[in-house]
């Protein structure tokens, strides 16, 4: 079966394995020692995950080394199950689809052997279950499930009991064994108290085999598979089903992401914005107000997700250095006015004695414009407060003006990693009140909001609160309000230039105004920029989306499939959502007067972008770092 002739492995200049020599002839196989020993190493390697070692490693007389990765996953879909740590099932599948996985690689008894193994594991009650609703024992019972279905000749868990409690583990212990009589069972492991029956154990210490006793290697015969194994188009057009059925939002996502990019494509190519830009200028600001002329300069801001890196889908931070861009912009022509906002909760303000509690909304303060007094001093302890507030403290705006109120609240400060609440107050002089409404469209009809926390004091305060919450170098938030969109289109791309971004519906101003007066637009790069822009925005989410189903690939590789399998099921896949984008890009056409066949035309083109980097992705994928199958054991 396997036989390890002097293996040696490191990681960077450190032995994991030194000179291990074992072989495994069958039946209940123990792979034990403390973390760190080079346990799940070894399995790395037994399993032909990791092929670049010293020594020798076989399987049935087959060199692993010299494995291609159509042998490797010949070797996975007939031969090797593989149960890695923490499950690794597809969230997004029922138990039975996720057991189906493997079957789809032109398998008949499917159904026969999915129900006998459903009722052998004792989770035939939980078949048409979303497996993130189990509990650890469940899960693992399906991955069991999952790689029986291959019927292989070999079955290697690495950890299987290691989320489990001792009730459950024990089950599970006693599940592998059971199944160790009809074929090899290899079990990394920490936990001795796994170790029953007459079986194998072999031991490690610091990457040295200090033990190897040969236990019962008898199994019951096993014939092997030779069928060569593929995903037909039936099967691969019956997995895009349940995908698109389990994962519509990812792929919802993508179509519209491509939708939008080739509109913006066709738009741009046939010259559309041309025209009335100050007539739907003007219409915008009836309906969102003056703040669409603003620029919100902050330290950082949250992305899409942390695309590359061990936990996709989960927001990351970016940093930007804004420092100094107060002073520069304080006294520019081109703006009207400089707005600092408070980042504060809990707010209370007291006026007259008299104690007023500022409703909290989560929305950051929208500035539209001064309808009384004026814009905050930032030398001077100065505040804009918005009129909805005003109203509500019972005063009208010239009664308010002037006065001396006090504010109480708490900010959070982050410097230690977490959201620690630290109280502040402050006095300030009511120096203007602020129009702070803004608009939203539905069903044809703008609804106007407006918050009574969209506060803006002065910079004095702002270092003030700072210094009261002890952040280490804070960076404060501002918003710069452009005189005309002229301007605004201007600021935004100096900033941009400057490595800032700048938070602002610039792409929404430019698209109306369509301005010919700026160098950029004039160019021929503004084309070029738009183009890559859209396709860029397209391929983001892609991109992303790409990398939060990489476990899901890679669970696809441990199963057999091929590259080629993939890419067929990927293509299916952008095929339908090809028709869905298709459509939607005639619409536009038409609503548009876009020449259909250059709406089709470029959707194609987004499209096939957007395959091309998935095929990338899915085909990248390794295994063994998208599993996280441990360190180094």
């Amino acid at each position: 079966m396997f036989e390890l002739k002097n293996i040696t492995k490191t990681f960077g200049g450190e032995v994991a394995l030194k000179n291990v020599s074992l072989s495994i002839t069958g039946g209940m196989n123990y792979i034990i020692g403390a973390s760190g020993s080079g346990k799940t190493t070894l399995l790395r390697i037994l399993s032909s995950m990791d092929r670049q070692y010293e020594g020798e490693a076989f399987y049935c007389g087959r060199n692993l080394k010299e494995l291609s990765d159509q042998d490797c996953s010949q070797f996975y879909a007939t031969e090797l199950g593989f149960i890695a740590q923490g499950f690794h099932l597809i969230d997004e599948l029922t138990v039975r689809e996720n057991i189906l996985v493997p079957t789809y690689l032109s398998r008949n008894d499917s159904e026969k052997r999915l129900s006998m193994l459903l009722k052998k594991l004792g989770i035939e009650k939980l078949a048409d279950q979303k497996v993130r609703t189990l509990s650890g024992g469940q899960k693992q019972r399906v991955a069991i499930a999952r790689e029986l279905m291959k019927d292989p000749q070999v079955l290697i868990a690495d950890e299987p009991t290691a989320a489990l409690d001792a009730k459950t583990a024990h089950e599970i212990g006693a599940l592998l064994t059971s199944i160790a009589k009809e074929r090899t069972v290899i079990v990394v492991t920490h936990d001795i108290s796994l170790i029953q029956g007459n079986c194998s154990v072999f031991e490690l210490d610091k990457g040295v085999l200090i033990r190897s006793d040969k236990g019962d290697s008898t199994t019951k015969a096993h014939s092997r598979s030779t069928e060569n194994l593929r995903l037909t188009m039936r099967s691969a057009l019956r997995m895009a089903g349940v995908t698109g059925k389990r994962q519509m939002g990812k792929l919802l996502s993508i179509v519209l992401a491509m939708a939008i990019a080739a509109s913006c494509l066709a738009v741009n190519f046939s010259g559309m914005l041309n025209g009335s830009s100050s007539e739907a200028f003007q219409e915008l600001l009836e309906k969102q107000g003056n703040s669409v002329l603003n620029l919100l300069l902050v330290p950082s801001f949250t992305s899409g997700g942390e695309v590359g890196k061990e936990n996709p889908g989960v927001p990351q931070g970016v940093e930007q250095d804004i420092s100094g861009l107060l002073e520069e912009y304080q006294n520019d022509d081109r703006i009207e006015a400089i707005i600092m906002d408070a980042p504060m909760e809990d707010m209370v303000v007291t006026v007259d004695g008299k104690d007023f509690i500022i409703e909290e909304s989560g929305q950051s303060p929208n500035f539209n414009q001064i309808i009384a007094g004026r814009i905050a001093d930032n030398s001077k302890n100065e505040i804009v407060l918005p009129k909805i507030l005003v109203k509500k403290m019972g005063y009208t705006n010239e009664e308010i003006l002037g006065k001396e109120l006090s504010f109480v609240g708490s900010v959070y400060n982050w410097d230690s990693g977490k959201p620690v609440a630290m109280p502040i107050s402050f006095t300030a002089k009511v120096s203007g009140i602020a129009d702070t409404s803004y608009g939203i469209e539905f069903d044809g009809k703008v609804e106007r909001f407006e918050h009574e926390d969209s506060l803006f004091p002065s910079l004095a305060i702002m270092k003030d609160i700072y210094a009261q919450a002890e952040k280490e170098n804070p960076s404060f938030s501002f918003t710069i309000r452009a005189d005309s969109p002229e301007h605004f289109l201007e600021l935004y791309d100096e900033l941009m230039a400057k490595g800032i971004v700048p938070l602002g519906q610039a792409e929404l101003i430019r698209d109306i105004m369509g301005l010919k007066g700026t160098a950029l637009v004039q160019s021929g790069l503004s084309s070029a920029l738009i183009v890559i822009l859209s396709v860029l925005a397209a391929l983001s989410v892609c991109l992303v989306c790409g990398f939060m189903r990489r476990k899901e690939y890679a669970v696809y590789r441990l199963c057999g499939y091929t590259k080629n399998s993939i890419v067929l099921l990927t293509l299916v896949e952008y095929t339908g959502m090809f028709l869905f984008t298709g459509l939607f890009s005639m619409i536009v056409a038409l609503l548009l007067s876009v020449p259909l066949w250059l709406g089709c035309a470029l959707n194609f083109g987004v499209s096939a972008f957007c395959f091309a980097e998935t095929c990338l992705i899915s085909t990248s994928v390794n295994p063994l770092t998208a599993l996280k199958t441990g360190g180094r054991g």
